[in-house]
């Protein structure tokens, strides 16, 4: 299955679904299990367009939140440490494109985010003779437990846009599914094969 991906930069591609990829058949399972609807969908749209602009403040937010917790800094001081094109901690550019893209693909492509698509496809047994296989995120717990914290972050921007509060709760609601459907997503690289 082939899917049109629109990019940040507006152009279009055609991105193969990796091998491993949750089918269609699944990802709609996943979806009705999460609740996922089209309300959500343009929610998120709407989220994107009020963080947009203020994706680096909100990246601040969560570096600070990052911050306060030694073992989430050393887990990804690791992963740096194994996968230098990633860049260091410090590399603020870096950081900032890398996770402006996530909030872009998780606000328009929630149930099948190119980066996830692309890490599926670098971790395919095709690739792993080509090629080191990528690291994961450290600590798949991570990923779980700070699903919750990056939308709470969220919501003094939401607040701030002048949007009332049962659009906000909306937002978050649907910004929240989407990253709980990533975190699902990313355990089938994590789980033994046939426990997804």
């Amino acid at each position: 299955m082939n899917n049109l991906v629109q990019r940040s930069r507006e152009e279009e591609v055609v991105r193969p679904t990796p091998p491993g990829f949750p089918d269609h058949e699944e990802m709609e399972l996943l979806l009705r299990v999460g609740l996922f609807s089209p309300d959500d969908a343009i929610a998120l749209r709407k989220l994107w367009r009020i963080l947009r602009g203020q994706a680096d403040d909100y990246l601040d937010m969560v570096l600070g939140m990052v911050a306060a917790h030694p073992e989430l800094v050393a887990a990804l001081a690791a992963l740096r440490e194994e996968e230098p094109a990633l860049g260091s901690l410090d590399d603020a550019e870096t950081t900032h494109a890398r996770f402006r893209r996530w909030l872009y693909e998780t606000c328009f492509f929630p149930q099948e985010p190119p980066w996830l698509k692309e890490l599926y496809l670098e971790k395919s047994p095709q690739n792993s003779l080509a090629q080191p296989s990528p690291t994961l995120p450290p600590g798949f717990r991570h990923a779980v437990a700070l699903a919750y914290p990056l939308v709470a972050t969220v919501r003094p921007f939401l607040v701030a846009s002048g949007r009332d509060q049962p659009e906000i709760e909306r937002m978050q609601s649907a910004f929240l599914k989407a990253i709980l459907l990533q975190v699902a997503l990313l355990s089938k690289l994590y789980v033994k094969e046939g426990l997804w």
